[in-house]
């Protein structure tokens, strides 16, 4: 049994994996999401930590599993938040700004002015307020005090590693896109450190994901409720892991993971450089050339809680909205909640256009989940102008869960979508890494194809694929117009 860890965006999840991918148990435990300014998105790590012993106490309870039957922990991660420990491997800041936090804005728009940018030898991605160099840029130029008490960084598993063994160390999935590391040598670049007024000391050892940490120190052990020595993989991020646990794994493959943010990936063997493209090393091999589109799940969610109150099930509201016909009756949802990370920019803002009193609650919802898969289809035209259309997309995660939104990709992609028949794919991920780990398979990659079994596909309709055809051209003829307006809308009141 591997019992994996995924520390969400939205929760903590563990879940007990057997040695034929099955989820024995799991359990959840959600976590606070902090908003101090428009933009700025933080959580706590403690918080992080204080999940993972709740959920692995309630899963060992579920499931009535005796802690030695656990043969490897293996955890992933929400990625790009940086953790900064001090020389006494104590927090440096309570909170930290997380993968869709907008503030280190200015510094990315400094950086993609420069000339040479694609001269330096990280800058295999456009610069984004995503990325934790830029971040840390942020840092070093607004509270250079707080960055210089750091003298370890890690990511969010990498601090979940650390409760666990005492470890520090950090891999290439999270490096990768850090914007503080080589593409061809796979490690820091003292180049990139310095342009970002980052110490190097501070960048932890770097080794695969399939590498063997350490064993659960006694503290960990007494917290969980686990046994003390059991083997702790280094992991990976929560993306490329939840890649790897949809079976994601040949080149020209394309991934659709949708959970909080849609994220949707070509499989290739060097990084796709476009500035317009964003590039995640993978945890093996190979780089993932993907768009993003940040609120999502969260789209999904803020519509919930502002139109019902949270009073209704997902599957009560899906089920309204697949009773409105495609196109939501000329409803469109710009789903920019949080901004943007290319495209329009940080500063794009979300709005429903052509509203009208005979629209209800079931429109909104439908145009919400069409929007979010209309700004994907806009997000990831530069990927399919350079590689060709996805023949096929494989869906994972929480959006997979989805019929209605699942149908909505495959007629606005006009492609095949095929599910996982288990939607937690980063569980199977990192499953699939401690397996191999363990001398079960070769590697990960012959795990994964062992562990993950697929849905039959989701065929597009092609009555409906000819409206959202016509629905894609408007709503890029509206985002378009809109970049013009988000200046305006962004500028504070008197």
């Amino acid at each position: 049994m591997i019992l994996g860890l995924d520390i969400g965006t939205g929760s903590v999840r563990a879940g007990v994996v057997d040695a034929e991918g099955r989820l024995i148990a799991t359990a959840a435990r959600a976590h606070a999401t902090h908003f101090p300014r428009h933009g700025w998105v933080e959580q706590a790590p403690q918080d992080w930590w204080e999940g993972v012993v709740a959920t692995i106490r309630q899963m060992l309870q579920m499931a009535g599993l005796p802690p030695d039957q656990i043969g490897a922990i293996a955890v992933c991660g929400q990625m790009h938040a940086p953790v900064l420990l001090d020389r006494n491997r104590q927090l440096v800041q309570e909170r930290v700004p997380l993968w869709n936090d907008k503030r280190a804005a200015p510094q990315a728009a400094a950086l993609n002015a420069l000339p040479n940018l694609r001269g330096l030898p990280g800058a295999i991605n456009p610069a984004t307020p995503a990325w934790p160099g830029v971040k840390l840029k942020w840092l070093a130029e607004t509270d250079p005090a707080t960055l210089a008490r750091a003298d370890t960084l890690l990511m969010p598993k990498d601090y979940i590693n650390f409760r666990l063994t005492g470890e520090l160390a950090m891999d290439w999935s999270e490096a990768g896109s850090s914007f503080l590391c080589h593409a061809g040598t796979r490690d820091w670049s003292a180049v990139m450190a310095a342009r970002l007024g980052v110490a190097q000391h501070i960048l932890p050892a770097l080794l695969t994901s399939q590498t063997i940490l350490g064993p659960l120190q006694a503290s960990a052990a007494e917290a969980t409720g686990l046994a003390a020595g059991t083997p702790v993989l280094v992991g990976a991020g929560d993306f490329p892991c939840a890649i790897l646990g949809s079976g994601v794994t040949e080149l020209g493959q394309v991934s659709d993971v949708t959970g909080t943010s849609f994220l949707l990936t070509r499989i290739g063997s060097a990084p796709l450089v476009h500035p317009q493209v964003m590039n995640v090393a993978l945890p093996l091999r190979g780089w993932g050339a993907f768009a993003v589109v940040d609120a999502a799940g969260d789209a999904v969610r803020w519509a919930a809680r502002v139109l019902d109150n949270d009073s209704r099930s997902f599957e009560s509201l899906s089920d309204a909205a697949a009773a409105v016909p495609p196109g939501a009756e000329g409803l469109i949802f710009l789903p920019y909640l949080t901004g943007e990370r290319l495209g329009q920019g940080p500063t794009s803002k979300a709005g429903f256009l052509g509203l009208t009193a005979a629209h209800g609650t079931a429109h909104l919802h439908r145009a919400v989940m069409e929007g979010v898969v209309l700004a994907m289809k806009a997000a990831f035209a530069p990927v399919s102008a350079l590689t060709g259309p996805p023949e096929q997309i494989i869906a994972a995660a929480g959006g997979a869960r989805s019929p209605l939104w699942l149908q909505i990709k495959a007629d606005v992609f006009g492609t095949p979508i095929i599910a996982t028949e288990e939607a937690e794919c980063g569980l199977i991920g990192v499953a699939a890494l401690a397996h191999s780990a363990l001398g079960r398979f070769a590697d990960a990659h012959e795990a994964a194809r062992a562990l993950v079994r697929f849905r039959p596909p989701v065929e597009p309709i092609a009555a409906n694929r000819d409206r959202y055809a016509a629905l894609a051209a408007r709503f890029d003829q509206i985002r378009t117009l809109m970049a013009s307006l988000n200046s305006t809308l962004s500028e504070p009141l008197p």
